[in-house]
């Protein structure tokens, strides 16, 4: 299915930089201005550049099969995946037939201020054969994106170690996303929360800007580094928030191999083949190796030792993502865009919308297979079986998809879009497909109840209030999976006595002043490690924790506790860290509550856990009459580089649980901004 048309542009490739303008405010975030979307491009390349150049080169390294020199054995999985999946000849074959001539417009003049900035920066590339970038490099990366994200990266390593658990097990990111009716907010006025949980680091780090052209673009919102549009904004008319569904995206299939052939529907086929070169370091050495692919009518081969299993997925067989992100950012009322939403050229994502004419929706997105609900789809299925193999996507009427409910508000928080307002609000919407996500997290439950109290118009503190809750709930999927953890006997393991019975008084809250949440952050730690496994899979899997592994991990939460601090009773600001640079502020929040915090344990020797990922960008909008009132933090600050005065700038607002105010307003932007300049790419 194409997309509606739109205005082509009047601009040829060849963008002039000094008809780009960026003004940069208080904050360094970069306002983007031009006559054209494609000047937009050229400014949000070179802006980006300024700020997370390092990221946007690991981001495309992969099209070229080079990021294994800068990361190694990381940098070589990404590499490997890109020509593995086939993506090389993908975009190649489909980047002129699948995109239109205005995008591709834009993509060229994105891939212009990328190639400029290198050539006016070369001790900042990281390697000189990934430039100059192309516009199909760039749609390449979003495809890789896009396929790991819908599951093929967890698919891979299930198959590798062979534990097929993993496969439905989520990633470690996640988000929430609300969004309130007029006839329920204090003010009237259509309220939306863009709540992203990415790494708060890296290519997948979140990257606020705004742009705005002539040709009726004006949006402000977040991207990754090497993205040519937003992902997740606000513009004059309407915004959207993206969370990530689980819905399983893709399958894989256990073959019986003979020789170069293998059995399907009762015949030995021969194997497709091609050779790929990958390169690997070694210590001060580069050296490339040549490695040898399969594939089947199912899609690539992965084997190990004897065993052998093709990947479908139809994430990596589309190329149209970067267009829709492009598209939704210019749309002007809700008809427009879901009608973007039902050309199934996202990979996968949830969306929350909220507009200026007071609509709220919510869609559960992504290309989703239609399988045959009369078979079973346990993986790995049966490569054997010509029917297992689907052809079809589940259809955008198929899909969960609710508009104005009565009950005047929408979430999600990665949970099952079965649920997305209180009970007696939700209608069966959607069919249940095989495959379709069930499964709740303690946000979707805390969000759910404490969305369902309030009576009558939420007022903007309880709005706060409910965002930034820090809380498990009692009576949700956290309790029921960790029920063995709290009901645990103080006289039966006199040693665990105290560390058992500030469990058991806990009121599950991680509060920067709370000792119980300290303990409970160690003694998840030493969960996870056990499983090697994410967090959210201990909420989500089918036997609750047993005794004897909460009797462990809890011992060995004590232990540390008391080898590292002497004691057990340690605020948890004290101990989990938000920390950059010289910057190290106590941070609030645990993994999988609303206050959405992710850390990892950094200073083993003075007991830090490091926050890394979790809320990372957040935006508040309201829309009015006026236009939308925008709201905006984002963890660290605008800026990757250590000598900018934006890289830490944002910390102690986020912190504090407080906002900068932003605007679309241009003549507000360049009235006050701190500085204001055209790209420079030299002579």
């Amino acid at each position: 299915m194409g997309y509606p048309l739109v205005a082509e542009s009047q601009f040829s490739v060849a963008v002039d930089p000094k008809d780009v303008v960026i003004a940069r405010d208080s904050f360094g975030v970069p306002h983007i201005f031009g006559p054209g979307d494609a000047h937009c491009a050229y400014g949000l390349a070179w802006a980006t550049c300024e700020d997370h150049f390092r990221w946007v080169q690991e981001a495309l390294l992969p099209t070229v099969g080079r990021l294994s020199l800068v990361k190694g054995k990381v940098g070589l999985l990404f590499d490997f995946a890109y020509r593995w999946m086939g993506l090389d000849t993908l975009v190649e074959g489909l980047y002129e037939k699948d995109l239109s001539p205005a995008f591709r417009i834009v993509l060229e003049a994105y891939v212009q201020g990328l190639n400029a900035y290198a050539r006016r920066h070369p001790e900042e590339v990281l390697d000189s054969r990934l430039f100059p970038v192309s516009g199909q490099q760039v749609v390449g990366g979003y495809v890789l994106s896009g396929a790991l994200m819908s599951g093929v990266g967890m698919a891979l390593k299930a198959a590798k170690e062979g534990r097929f658990e993993l496969f439905y097990a989520p990633n470690e990111t996640g988000s929430n996303a609300l969004a309130i009716a007029p006839h329920r907010t204090e003010d009237g006025k259509t309220w939306l929360l863009l709540n992203s949980h990415q790494p708060n680091e890296g290519r997948f780090a979140w990257y606020e800007a705004h742009t705005c052209s002539d040709e009726g673009t004006n949006i402000l919102g977040a991207l990754f580094p090497g993205g040519v549009s937003i992902f997740t904004g606000v513009n004059p008319h309407l915004g959207w928030a993206h969370t990530t569904n689980y819905h399983t995206l893709g399958d894989i299939y256990a073959l019986r191999r003979r020789g170069s052939r293998y059995a399907f529907e009762g015949r030995w086929q021969r194997f497709d083949t091609r050779k790929i070169q990958l390169w690997i370091r070694w210590k001060f050495l580069k050296f490339p190796v040549t490695k040898k692919l399969y594939s089947t009518v199912h899609g690539p081969v992965f084997h190990r030792g004897r065993r052998w299993y093709a990947f479908r997925f139809p994430a990596f067989s589309d190329i149209r993502s970067a267009e829709m992100w492009w598209r939704m950012g210019k749309a002007r009322s809700w008809a427009e865009f879901d009608s973007l939403l039902c050309t199934d050229a996202l990979p996968l994502f949830n969306v929350i919308y909220a507009d200026a004419q007071g609509h709220i929706f919510f869609h559960s997105s992504g290309r989703t297979p239609w399988r045959d609900s009369l078979l079973h789809w346990r993986q790995p299925v049966p490569g054997e079986e010509g029917r297992y193999l689907w052809k079809r996507l589940v259809p955008c009427s198929m899909k969960t998809r609710v508009l104005d409910p009565p009950c005047g508000y929408l979430y999600n928080a990665n949970n099952t879009p079965a649920h997305y307002a209180k009970p007696g609000c939700e209608t069966e919407n959607s069919a249940r497909w095989p495959g379709f996500q069930l499964f709740d997290y303690n946000r979707g439950d805390r969000f759910r109840r404490l969305l369902a109290a309030v009576e009558g118009p939420f007022t903007k503190d309880r709005f706060r209030a409910i965002k930034f809750d820090p809380c498990y709930d009692f009576n949700g999927t956290y309790q029921n999976n960790f029920a063995a953890l709290y009901a645990l006997n103080p006289s039966k393991y006199p040693q665990l006595a105290e560390a058992i019975t500030m469990l058991k008084n806990w009121d599950r809250c991680g509060r920067e002043e709370s000792e119980e949440a300290t303990l409970a952050l160690v003694t998840h730690h030493f969960l996870t490690k056990k499983y090697q496994a994410p967090f959210a899979i201990l909420m989500i899997k089918k036997e609750p924790l047993t005794e004897k592994e909460c009797v462990d991990a809890l011992r060995r939460a004590v232990h540390f506790m008391r080898k590292k601090y002497g004691t057990l009773h340690v605020p948890l600001g004290q101990v989990q860290r938000l920390m950059r640079d010289t910057v190290s502020l106590p941070l609030s929040g645990l993994r999988e509550v609303p206050r959405a915090v992710d850390s990892r344990l950094q200073d083993g020797r003075r007991g830090l856990w490091k926050v890394t990922g979790g809320d990372c960008y957040i935006m508040w909008a309201r829309f009015g009459p006026e236009g939308p009132e925008i709201e905006s933090v984002n963890t660290y600050g605008a800026s990757g580089r250590p000598s900018s005065p934006h890289y830490t700038d944002q910390m102690r607002l986020f912190v504090s649980q407080n906002f900068k105010r932003m605007t679309l307003s241009k003549e507000v932007i360049l009235n006050s901004a701190l500085k204001i300049y055209h790209p420079n790419p030299g002579p």
